[in-house]
């Protein structure tokens, strides 16, 4: 069974916006792809990492991330 998590996007003051609830990693990619198509962001790879139970993933913008967790960001 997939794991189930939110997701968030960090702006670049360190501030958590709650995009997605109860999504499994490929139903977040999915947002995060139309989040970045909302904004006209194009990114070019994708990294991530986990620590603390949060999977951060940096898709090329050097200060905003999105985040997949099942904690409580703000």
């Amino acid at each position: 069974m997939d794991e189930i998590r939110n997701l968030y996007f960090q702006r670049s003051n360190g501030e958590h916006r709650l995009l997605a609830t109860d999504v499994t990693e490929e139903e977040a990619y999915k947002e995060m792809q139309k989040f970045m198509d909302e904004h006209n962001f194009k990114s070019y790879y994708t990294r991530s990492w986990e620590q603390d139970d949060v999977k951060t993933y940096d898709v090329g913008s050097w200060t905003e991330f999105f985040k997949w967790t099942n904690k409580e960001l703000v």
